[in-house]
């Protein structure tokens, strides 16, 4: 469920979570408390050295997190000796259950979050569309079943003048 900034409230992921769906919303400022302690304020966790770790795939609600200078993100000074033993460096899971406001998978920031994302501005041109083009703001019918009728019609109306331009484009090409 992709939603902008003004959706950002707890309640909303929370609903979301009940339909088995996940929230893409971007993160709202306004209002904003101060992450816990080596959490950035998107829900990245830090490493020991203070770098933001590196989102490293989800496993179902939990969300995987490595060592930035395991991965070649960051040239730490003392490598991976002061996170990890390991060569691999330290992982850091989260689960979205955690804070599910900071924590969505794919995780806020990556690339696949900002492709999904982005896909809600192609519905956000539609409503823009329907409200200045056609009536969308001003509905003068009383009642649900009515209010939907009128916004149906209106829906139907945008997408026959979408084909009807995709239409002559095309006969323009050929001709």
């Amino acid at each position: 469920v992709m939603m902008d900034a003004g959706y950002d409230q707890v309640k909303n992921y929370e609903t979301v979570r009940q339909y088995g769906a996940q929230a893409i919303i971007a993160m709202n400022k306004r209002g904003e408390k101060e992450p816990p302690e080596g959490i950035a304020s998107d829900g990245t966790p830090r490493c020991t050295m203070g770098y933001d770790m590196v989102y490293w795939g989800a496993d179902g609600d939990r969300l995987k997190f490595r060592c930035p200078h395991a991965v070649g993100k960051v040239d730490c000074p003392l490598g991976t000796a002061t996170c990890s033993e390991s060569n691999y460096g330290m992982v850091v899971k989260k689960r979205i259950t955690e804070d599910i406001r900071r924590y969505c998978a794919p995780h806020r920031g990556t690339q696949n979050w900002k492709l999904l994302y982005n896909e809600r501005t192609a519905v956000e041109r539609c409503n823009a569309r329907l409200k200045t083009n056609l009536t969308a703001n001003d509905v003068h019918v009383r009642g649900i079943r009515k209010v939907k009728t009128h916004m149906f019609l209106n829906a139907i109306v945008l997408l026959a003048s979408a084909l009807a331009v995709n239409h002559i484009e095309r006969h323009k090409k050929t001709a």
